[in-house]
């Protein structure tokens, strides 16, 4: 087995493992229907990943990946729905924050 691949295994098993085992958080966001603010309970990668768009609108698309109610889903079809710049910056904060796995090697 090379490196690389070794590497990749790795990759693909923490992205398997953080789908199932995010943490929750509760942030504050700009309430647009009422003014002011409010507080939404959202996976941690949701409110500490640097988007290239604000928090309410990467927030709307996770609302949205979790409308089927298939929790083993929501993470992946949240992923399908980001552009390829997002796409990167979640697989970066997953890799950098998320170390609770199953190791494999």
């Amino acid at each position: 087995m090379t490196e690389a691949l070794k590497i990749g295994i790795e990759a693909v098993n923490r992205w398997l493992f953080h789908g199932w085992n995010y943490e929750m958080v509760n942030v504050e966001v700009p309430d647009f229907v009422n003014g002011g603010s409010k507080t939404v309970h959202i996976p941690q990668f949701l409110a500490e990943a640097k988007w290239t768009c604000n928090l309410p609108h990467m927030i709307e698309k996770w609302n949205n990946a979790c409308q089927p109610h298939n929790p083993d889903a929501y993470l992946v079809k949240f992923y399908a729905n980001l552009d390829g710049d997002n796409r990167k910056i979640l697989l970066e904060w997953v890799l950098q924050n998320y170390t609770d796995e199953k190791k494999l090697f």
